[in-house]
């Protein structure tokens, strides 16, 4: 049935004016109407305006039968874009929470067993079916927050076998989830060294195993590759995407978490989509990416930041406020996954954003909608409150848009709609 949400007090659009995600000064253009309306027919947005003009839309259009959304004092934004997730996994790392606690670095306990080693090992032992379930279970969670679409990355497999599992699991979800979500499948085979095989020869199956596969069977829509002392270095890279887009892969980087070692040169030089992470972002780099960025030949590079990581972790935040004075589009996501950001909720991502990175609410608003949909090369039908484009809209219950950093760690979502569907509705 079609749905009018009506009277809204302040409706978040994040329209984007000229085809490009928000940044510099456009990041803190939500495109507010305030006592706005959003009339949604079949799955899609068909009116976002006055009610003046909805009367004449309804009228022209000879609109009948429709539920009517009460939208007075509430706030009303698009669906939440989630851009970098590793939800697809089995077990749980909690001993090594407390391991960094006690004063153990990341690369110590991927030394004695744990990290990324630990989350393959449980994988490999689980079968397909089960671990399908228990990442169809944690979808509730990312809805309950206010996300309509995610990305989900493979990299827990480290073999042909467990990374084509994942990626199966990726793409089933996205057909069959119960909710709708748009699940967006990336493939990450290098993320990390499996314990039984050289650098030399996991590249070599990455490349001539794993990516032929993957592109004959449409199972990944990005490559991502983590950059970083002891994983992957820019020559690996080099290797990796080249046959990468060879094979219509879309190049995304993890890089510039612990060490600048080069990252930022090889997502300029094949065109990533995203550079993710960045606790440690050289200024240099920056100006690159700046560059990059200004070329209009070039689509924009998008910054997605992950604040959630530098709380769990405990490490450096990334250089937000020096991304978006040098015009480059932030996008912020949670890095779901059990071993550096156990948290599926944006919404605090979102206030770490605030008081962290200090990024204004509507830099934050853009950073979770339409730059995250940009992130995803799902600018065109998700991201922004814009006719024509997926019914993917949130309403919250507070006062002002600003309210949602400012009422930090309580969930104030009202209702959920994904494609036009009413999905949780509190």
């Amino acid at each position: 049935m079609s749905i009018l949400i009506k009277d809204i007090k302040q409706l978040v659009t994040c329209k984007n004016k000229n085809g490009l995600p928000k940044c510099g000064k456009s990041q803190s253009d939500i495109g507010l109407i305030e006592n706005g309306n959003v009339f949604i027919e079949k799955n899609k947005i068909a009116f976002v305006g006055s009610n003046k003009d909805f009367r004449k839309f309804e009228k022209i259009n000879n609109i009948k039968n429709y539920k009517v959304i009460n939208g007075r004092e509430k706030v009303v934004t698009p669906g939440f874009i989630d851009s970098h997730t590793h939800f697809v996994f089995a077990g749980s790392r909690e001993n090594e929470y407390e391991m960094r606690l006690a004063g153990s670095t990341y690369q110590e306990i991927a030394k004695a067993g744990g990290g990324i080693a630990s989350t393959v090992n449980s994988v490999r032992k689980m079968s397909k079916n089960k671990l399908k379930d228990i990442s169809a279970d944690r979808l509730k969670k990312f809805v309950s927050y206010g996300t309509t679409t995610l990305e989900g990355k493979s990299g827990y497999g480290l073999d042909l076998k467990n990374e084509i599992k994942i990626l199966e699991i990726l793409n089933e979800l996205n057909k069959e989830n119960k909710y709708g979500l748009d699940i967006i499948p990336t493939f990450l085979g290098a993320h990390s060294i499996p314990k039984d095989k050289s650098k030399k020869d996991y590249i070599s199956e990455i490349c001539f195993e794993m990516l032929p596969y993957i592109a004959k069977n449409k199972l990944a829509k990005f490559a991502d590759i983590f950059i970083e002392e002891g994983y992957f270095d820019k020559a690996d890279a080099d290797k990796i995407f080249s046959l990468a887009v060879k094979y219509g892969l879309i190049p995304k980087l993890h890089t510039d978490q612990f060490k600048s070692i080069g990252g930022i040169d090889i997502a300029i030089k094949y065109g990533a989509i995203s550079v993710d992470h960045l606790e440690v972002l050289k200024e240099k780099d920056i100006l690159k990416l700046s560059k990059y960025n200004s070329d209009k030949k070039n689509r924009c590079i998008t910054a997605t930041l992950l604040p959630g990581v530098s709380y769990f972790l405990n490490i450096n935040y990334q250089p937000a406020r020096a991304l978006i004075k040098n015009n480059i589009p932030v996008a912020l996501a949670t890095d779901f996954n059990p071993g550096s950001c156990m948290t599926e909720n944006l919404q605090i991502i979102m206030s770490l954003a605030s008081l962290k990175l200090k990024m204004s609410s509507e830099e934050i608003l853009n950073a979770v909608t339409i730059n995250a949909a940009f992130a995803l090369n799902m600018e065109d039908k998700t991201g922004s409150i814009e006719t024509g484009k997926q019914a993917d809209i949130l309403i919250f219950d507070i006062p002002s848009y600003k309210y949602l950093v400012y009422n930090f760690g309580v969930n104030n979502l009202q209702t959920v709609i994904k494609k036009g569907s009413i999905i949780l509705n509190s």
